[in-house]
């Protein structure tokens, strides 16, 4: 099978987990919905390009999607740990709330979920309500998106360093950036966000 772009992994990733989570594909409306795509031509042209390559079948309908049995299988459980605010700082809760089933290539690591509440984060596409993937053993590189504890409080946020300072910076003008001096708070990185669900999917 010929490799994916990454938008291609961004569709097939949908189609995987609503098979696991629903049992049925998502609809073409539902791929535009969770892609910010406009129109369906474009979710269109991406199925028939996993299709031309190998990694799913189509046949007429609205939800008419099959996966090949050996993606379908390679699926990864990861645990859902509570919410982080996309907004104020406020408290994270730690406790697992289910196992999830993700893609394989998610998995491993100590990787855990996280369902994002607030609407700081819409400029990177972190939506109200979806699921982040965390990796507490990533390296977090400046400009990237981390679950940061500030003070024992959460918050999902692009990472900035500064001389004598962090910055949390949301993608959504209407937030300001946190600016912690060091020294004024105590920071913790949780981890890197490096993947997300859209659990409406």
């Amino acid at each position: 099978m010929e490799g994916l772009t990454p938008r291609q992994e961004e569709v097939l990733d949908l189609v995987l987990a609503s098979l696991e989570r629903r049992g049925y594909p998502p609809s073409i409306r539902e791929i535009c919905d969770a892609l910010g795509l406009s129109s369906t031509r474009g979710a269109l042209r991406h199925l028939e390009a996993l299709e031309k390559k190998g990694f799913i079948t189509r046949a007429p309908g609205a939800r008419a999607i099959q996966v090949r049995d050996a993606l379908r299988a390679a699926a990864a459980y990861l645990p859902l740990v509570g919410e982080v605010p996309a907004g104020p700082l406020r408290h994270a809760s730690e406790e697992v709330e289910e196992w999830v089933p993700v893609p394989a290539r998610w998995g491993g690591g100590g990787r855990f979920l996280l369902r994002v509440r607030g609407d700081s984060m819409t400029g990177d596409g972190i939506r109200d309500g979806d699921l982040v993937v965390v990796d507490p053993d990533a390296d977090a590189r400046d400009g990237e998106v981390v679950v940061a504890l500030v003070d024992g409080e959460a918050t999902v946020k692009r990472l900035r360093r500064r001389r004598g300072a962090l910055e949390l910076e949301a993608s959504n003008p209407a937030y300001p950036t946190l600016r912690v001096q060091k020294g004024e708070a105590e920071v913790r990185l949780a981890g890197k966000v490096v993947s997300l669900l859209r659990d409406r999917v």
